[in-house]
């Protein structure tokens, strides 16, 4: 598995570097210009800002702004450094060292919030399969897609008798535990106004997300692309931000960008410069942000990741049941 990962590495760093014409892509970083960059920046810290809102909506307002927006910076900051995404779960334990939020609703949120994020994704994915191909057999896939995961949500609420018959069959009883927590949460919190409310908060994530991807092209980088070709450039590279081969989507990302540029006409060179200033931007500024957190509240980095030992865990009293 190690090798694979190894060898998918080298076989994308290999399509990015091979065949640059250097002094172009010097040519592409030296024409942008710093007062957009900020703005861009701006608007990634408003993403962030949109995205701690949300988690402290999802939290039942038991997690703070501050709480829920400094969580969002350190899982952005540690998932620049350590590989598969695991700033996310860092996130949890930050919340549960610092915060007292208990680990069990926190994984509860989490799941919510993932399976928002997919949700909004699938549908963005069925819209652009229309606008790149036209294929409506393409479209009616990601709609059936759409349609099985609502299924599955109303599943769970209407089955609930046959969902704990078959968690009290698994045979840990501390995963038991936790699973029956979990569902029980994500349960009490899938009725139709907060989840179109979750649906909501990760649509408007979307949306900023993609304005700040298009005002970077737009306006930074002073490309002439269609609004459509806009969004499919921000979906390849959202899917290939989202791939946990790397840190912080470091090569993934810039060979989606890369790739989906190349189809409307863009040199290599140029979608180079573009995806290397934008990819530094979106790890920097919550880089920038967790480390002034560190300074302030003077803590250290294995502090926001390390399962800190109690006398007495919070969270046993809520889930521990009679039977289990």
């Amino acid at each position: 598995m190690i090798f694979l990962k190894l060898t998918m590495i080298v076989g994308i760093f290999y399509y990015l570097l091979s065949g640059v014409d250097w002094s172009t892509f010097l040519v592409s970083l030296s024409g942008y210009a710093l007062l957009p960059i900020l703005f861009g920046i701006f608007l990634i810290l408003f993403n962030d800002v949109i995205q701690a809102l949300r988690w402290r909506y999802i939290t039942h307002h038991k997690c703070s702004l501050q709480a829920s927006l400094e969580s969002i910076l350190v899982g952005g900051f540690l998932n620049v450094i350590l590989p598969a995404k695991l700033g996310e779960v860092s996130r949890l334990l930050y919340l549960r060292n610092f915060y007292h939020f208990p680990l069990n609703y926190g994984l509860g949120a989490m799941v919510i919030e993932r399976g928002a994020d997919i949700f909004i994704m699938v549908c963005l994915l069925a819209i652009g399969a229309g606008i790149a191909t036209g294929n409506d057999l393409l479209q009616m896939a990601c709609i059936v897609f759409v349609a099985m995961i609502i299924g599955g949500i109303v599943a769970l609420k209407r089955g609930n008798g046959i969902t704990q018959a078959l968690l009290r069959k698994i045979p840990s009883r501390f995963v038991r535990i936790y699973s029956k927590k979990i569902i029980r949460l994500i349960l009490r919190d899938l009725g139709v106004e907060r989840t179109l409310q979750v649906l909501g908060y990760t649509l408007a994530l979307r949306i900023v997300y993609f304005l700040t991807f298009l005002f970077f092209i737009q306006e930074v980088a002073s490309l002439n692309l269609s609004l459509g070709e806009l969004f499919i450039i921000y979906l390849v590279s959202s899917i290939a931000w989202a791939i946990p081969l790397s840190p912080g989507g470091t090569g993934t990302f810039h060979a989606g960008l890369v790739m989906a540029m190349g189809w409307y006409g863009i040199g290599k060179e140029e979608g180079l410069a573009i995806a290397v200033v934008l990819h530094l931007l979106l790890n920097l500024v919550p880089m920038a942000s967790a480390l002034l957190i560190v300074l302030f509240k003077d803590i250290s980095v294995s502090g926001m990741v390390r399962m800190e030992k109690r006398d007495k865990d919070v969270t046993l009293p809520v889930i521990i049941q009679k039977g289990d």
